[in-house]
């Protein structure tokens, strides 16, 4: 039980501390805003006297904050959802997620469950919608080939991105409309991904489960390419500082460990505003010598462009390949997209949604798959074991179902 008392006590302890770091942080804010209007006079040509590791380089020229002015004329949902049929009819959409089971030493083989979600809707009034699931066992010979730990959840983290990766790079082929419906105005398909194009905790990984993070980053930036098909990266909550980083180059502000990109622009944008974008330069080197992120993506080292856009509180992060949107008009085409999958929902993409909810494993579906294990190992004579503590929870759920049951028959 969490201990309330010494919490309280405890924060108002920490009043100055807390209180510190929001004041110090505002104060960094303003310093940081000034700049905002001479960003909106910075274009490419800036970008020859960045560092090599910048944060971020001007990708999309001319003011740094774009108005969204169709939802100034919506007086209800119904124009709202107006406009959205207007932007997504015949619009190809889809996107994948995954879930997993880890490995739990407590039942003794080290195999995990990665489940993956795919959803795609063309937005047609016929044969618009499909999903598909798929279920599939990571065994003890794929974590010893790994050279990672037995009951590793990294590993299994790892393999559940490489298929979502996947997933989405079979959506490119099969998903869109491929000229072959009549219904449709674009032969593109464009994706979602439930997260960054260029994930910041990867380098922070041994090597081998690095290689395949990155190699499942290539190849969809492959498929992207070789498609013309977008893959667009949905940060619902980004702690990047890109574009702080490539300001304090520029105009010579103070370093800052606290300011976040989101926060420097949440006060300017209203609802459905976007930022102009940027290329993501970042420098999430473990040490001088080492690669960044990026550094790893071989040809598409310079390629992951991006912009914040409101949608709730703070601004979210909208990534995606460069050859994708090479002018304004694309890049709205791709803000308007995912406002209106915001829209549907009320706060989050639909598209995430859907897929989310298709991949997901319940905890009963947990359960049911230690029973196929367990069946598995008695059928095929294998030695299984459960470890007391978690026997004794499975003797705990048993007796409060027992109880449950014995209570409704009181009633």
């Amino acid at each position: 039980m969490l201990n309330i008392s010494d919490l309280s006590s405890e924060f108002e302890d920490r009043r100055s501390a807390i209180l510190d770091y929001e004041r110090e942080t505002s104060g960094e804010l303003e310093e940081y805003k000034k700049s905002i209007p001479d960003l909106d006079r910075a274009d490419a040509a800036l970008n020859s006297t960045l560092p090599q590791y910048s944060g971020a380089r001007i990708f999309e020229p001319g003011e740094t904050i774009r108005r969204f002015h169709p939802a100034a004329d919506w007086n209800d949902r119904q124009d709202a959802m107006e406009w959205v049929d207007s932007v997504l009819a015949g619009v190809a959409v889809g996107s994948a997620d995954g879930s997993q089971i880890y490995p739990d030493k407590n039942y003794g083989l080290p195999i995990a469950v990665v489940q993956i979600g795919s959803v795609r809707n063309r937005h047609t009034e016929e044969s618009g919608y499909a999903q598909s699931t798929s279920a599939t066992l990571i065994t003890p010979d794929e974590f010893a080939d790994a050279g990672v730990y037995a009951f590793s959840k990294e590993f299994v983290d790892v393999r559940r991105f490489a298929l979502e990766c996947d997933a989405l790079i079979d959506l490119m082929h099969t998903g869109s409309g491929m000229g072959t419906d009549a219904d449709t105005d674009d032969d593109r398909i464009y994706l979602l991904l439930d997260g960054t194009l260029v994930p910041p905790h990867i380098n922070a990984l041994r090597e081998n489960v690095k290689e395949i993070y990155t190699g499942a980053m290539r190849r969809l930036l492959d498929a992207s390419n070789e498609t013309g098909n977008p893959v667009i990266g949905y940060v619902d909550v980004s702690v990047q500082r890109d574009v702080v980083t490539m300001m304090r180059h520029i105009y010579g502000l103070p370093e800052t460990k606290r300011l976040f990109d989101p926060v420097l622009f949440a006060g300017m944008l209203n609802w459905g505003d976007r930022t102009k974008a940027f290329v993501c330069n970042r420098d999430d080197r473990r040490g001088a010598d080492s690669p960044s992120v990026l550094d790893m993506y071989a040809g598409h080292r310079d390629s992951i462009a991006f912009f914040y856009m409101r949608m709730g509180d703070l601004p979210s992060r909208i990534e995606f390949p460069v050859w994708c949107a090479d002018d304004t008009a694309e890049i709205d085409r791709i803000a308007d997209i995912v406002r209106a999958e915001t829209i549907i929902r009320g706060s989050y993409p639909d598209i995430l949604m859907l897929a989310h909810r298709n991949a997901v494993i319940t905890t009963g579906e947990h359960s049911l798959f230690y029973r196929m294990l367990n069946r598995f190992c008695t059928e095929h004579g294998i030695a299984a074991y459960t470890g007391a503590k978690q026997a004794h929870k499975e003797l705990d759920r048993g007796m409060s179902r027992e109880t449950g049951s014995t209570d409704a028959h009181r009633s």
